[in-house]
């Protein structure tokens, strides 16, 4: 045989031993895992081939939803505190804006000369 011949089937094989270990390759990194989410306990055991679920699997899964519902709770309680810190910071604000201003108008008609407020600070108080 002529080495082209040989070269054209070494080609051939090695394609075909390539595409094949590439395709297992393949397979073999994409099947999917059990990942653990969020730290969560993996739960226990089921019966096969049953629709039935275990006593085992019924606590773990009332277990899950109340710790579920107590992270909320959290979630809600912090919510509802960061509103009312916010209401209460608006709310001195509001009245710090209303001093500033008080002082200001007070110095003017004394005749006092005052350095010019903050761009900003003028807007907050005179949306008020």
């Amino acid at each position: 045989m002529e080495p082209s011949s040989w070269l054209g089937l070494l080609a051939v094989v090695v394609s075909t031993l390539g595409g094949l270990g590439g395709t297992w390759l393949g397979r073999t990194r994409t099947t999917v895992q059990e990942i653990p989410v969020d730290g969560l306990p993996g739960a226990p055991p089921q019966p096969a081939d049953t629709w039935t679920v275990s006593p085992e699997m019924y606590r773990w899964f009332q277990d899950q939803m109340s710790g579920l519902h107590g992270r909320m709770r959290a979630l809600e309680e912090a919510e509802r505190e960061s509103r009312s810190r916010a209401d209460r910071t608006e709310r001195l604000l509001g009245l710090a804006l209303d001093h500033i201003s008080k002082q200001d108008s007070h110095l003017r008609a004394a005749g006092v000369p005052l350095v010019p407020m903050d761009p900003e600070l003028l807007a907050a108080r005179d949306s008020r």
